[in-house]
């Protein structure tokens, strides 16, 4: 479960749509215990290196599948996710212009699992306090490392498509249901009885029966035989 799944490797360039292109710098995966669920739910960001050096975020969520690109962004408002809370409304400034927002999800995640490098001082153990905040039209996400650290991050969700134009294929991993691999076995399984029962054939040998009081009636004895032989193991010559 703390493992990443995306399709990603690190140092290995994802080459989408010009002008994209970037490279896979880092990854950790965050959990976060949800106690009225009692369920520990997970989600990795990986931080790529982008073709003008911008530094930008994937996250793949390990419970909704979905696949969010963050790219940083400017707030004039000084945003502290453990100071906000859920349902609360604000407006900040972005480029100049005043935006509405609603405070959605906060929480803590804890880091899992890390690998490769990164621009932030990580370690596995470590809490990292955030929140996602919407306005119309826009997800942001807010996160607060240490009390040195805090960054906020414009989200756009990506579905196949978009993940093929910015990174060349899709790096959601493929999810196969266990009802469907069922019904592929049933599927083979049914086959192959077909297969077996169209292979063989049988022969009927006539045989004479003679009763007691000397009358005499003909049955047929039959055998199934099996196309591919007799069924004895090993090499024959």
């Amino acid at each position: 479960m703390t493992r990443p799944k995306a399709r990603m490797k690190l140092g290995t360039h994802l080459i989408g749509s010009p002008p994209w292109r970037s490279l896979p710098h880092g990854v950790v995966v965050y959990g976060e215990w949800d106690p009225k669920d009692r369920t520990t739910y997970y989600w990795e960001e990986w931080e790529l290196l982008g073709y003008e050096n911008t530094d930008f975020w994937v996250e793949y969520d390990h419970y909704t599948r979905k696949v969010t690109l963050y790219r940083p962004v400017e707030v004039h408002e000084h945003l502290d996710p453990t100071q906000l809370r859920e349902g609360q409304q604000l407006v900040v400034t972005i480029a100049g212009q005043q935006h509405p927002i609603t405070v959605g999800e906060v929480g803590v995640g804890t880091i899992k699992h890390l690998d490769g490098a990164f621009t932030y001082d990580l370690q596995k153990g470590q809490e990292v306090a955030y929140a996602e905040v919407h306005g119309n039209g826009f997800t942001l996400s807010v996160e607060k490392f240490d009390e040195r650290v805090l960054d906020v991050y414009q989200g756009t969700v990506l579905d196949t498509a978009g993940q093929k134009a910015h990174f060349g294929k899709r790096v959601a991993p493929s999810h196969v249901r266990p009802t469907a691999v069922l019904v592929v076995i049933g599927v083979l399984a049914a086959a192959l009885v077909n297969v077996v029962d169209a292979s063989g054939s049988e022969e009927c040998t006539p045989r004479t029966v003679v009763a007691a009081d000397g009358t005499t009636t003909t049955e047929q004895d039959c055998r199934r035989r099996s196309v591919f032989g007799t069924g004895g193991g090993g090499l024959g010559k």
